[in-house]
């Protein structure tokens, strides 16, 4: 019998195994965009020890992990709104990552954790919620338009001296 999937908060104690699983799944995923020193640089600034469990300790987000046994296979990162939005509502929310591992996909995990994420946001009443996916991310983008989530923008997405593609999608609520 295999193991139950162990889904619940961010503590600080979980701030290691969150950055380090963070930058594994990154970039198992992305990984291949970038010269060396982008994915150095965007990793140590973006799963950092410090930035991570400055994450996990804002009131304002809510960061879900999943352990299957003792491994770490998906995490779910949602707070304020932060992507360049024209005019956004005050009450908007943004979905900030949502990480399988490999093992993962395909299990209907991910929409479990995006049924969370817009339970989250439909709880804190907000209008609206946003994401950001790479425009060439098609299995992501498939994911959101089936929750309902529109493309209304683009931007560039910073990971060290490159600039990705990046759609915002939208999910009125």
């Amino acid at each position: 019998m295999s193991e139950a999937l162990v889904i619940r908060l961010a503590e600080d104690g979980d701030a290691p195994a969150l950055a380090a699983f963070g930058a594994k799944t990154f970039l198992e995923t992305f990984g291949h965009l970038y010269p060396p020193e982008d994915k150095s640089f965007f990793l140590e600034y973006r799963f950092s020890l410090e930035r991570t469990l400055q994450d996990i300790r804002d009131p304002a987000r809510i960061m879900t992990m999943v352990y299957h046994g003792d491994d770490l296979v998906a995490f779910l990162d949602c707070g304020p709104l932060t992507l360049p939005v024209e005019n956004p509502k005050s009450d908007a929310l943004e979905l900030y990552r949502l990480y399988l591992d490999e093992t993962q996909k395909g299990t209907g995990l991910a929409q479990r954790l995006m049924d969370m994420a817009l339970d989250w946001a439909r709880a804190k009443q907000a209008s609206a919620l946003y994401l950001g996916v790479w425009s060439q991310n098609e299995r992501a983008k498939r994911l959101y338009s089936k929750y309902g989530f529109e493309i209304v923008g683009a931007y560039h997405f910073k990971v060290g001296n490159t600039l990705d593609d990046e759609r915002i999608m939208r999910l009125a609520l």
